[in-house]
């Protein structure tokens, strides 16, 4: 069973940012370990990555390939197949592949301190392009 870390880093200039993510205990030679599941960036309601299934991903993926989404179709998808995206500026999206597991992951780019400022960045509205 999962549960969700609250992990502090400071930066250089002495601020504390904190970050979340999805852990899991295991038993490894005797002694409970965490295992990292994934990164849930600095809000774990509108986690950053999130896991898709192959259906999604191939779908995904043939859309991005064509050059026909937008941003603001990318988030609509997303939130349609289920996954809470924060509305946004989104600058990049990048599809990750794990050999092991076998598991698709999308991950979710903002520009730097859009989530805090929305001067920096213009907020994406449901329905505009």
């Amino acid at each position: 069973m999962s549960y969700i870390r609250k992990i502090s880093r400071h930066n250089k200039n002495g601020e504390t940012r904190v970050y979340y993510a999805e852990v899991e205990s295991v038993r490894v030679g005797g002694k409970v370990v965490q295992r990292h599941i994934r990164s849930l960036g600095t809000n774990p309601s509108f986690p950053t990555n999130f896991q898709i299934d192959n259906v999604q991903f191939s779908y995904l993926a043939v859309r991005l390939m064509q050059g026909d989404l937008t941003p603001n179709e990318v988030i609509d998808m997303l939130e349609g197949m289920g996954h809470p995206v924060i509305r946004d500026s989104l600058e990049r999206i990048g599809i990750n592949y794990d050999f092991e597991k076998k598991t698709f992951y999308i991950y979710l780019f903002y520009p730097k301190n859009s989530k805090k400022s929305l001067t920096n960045a213009p907020s994406v509205e449901k329905g505009s392009t």
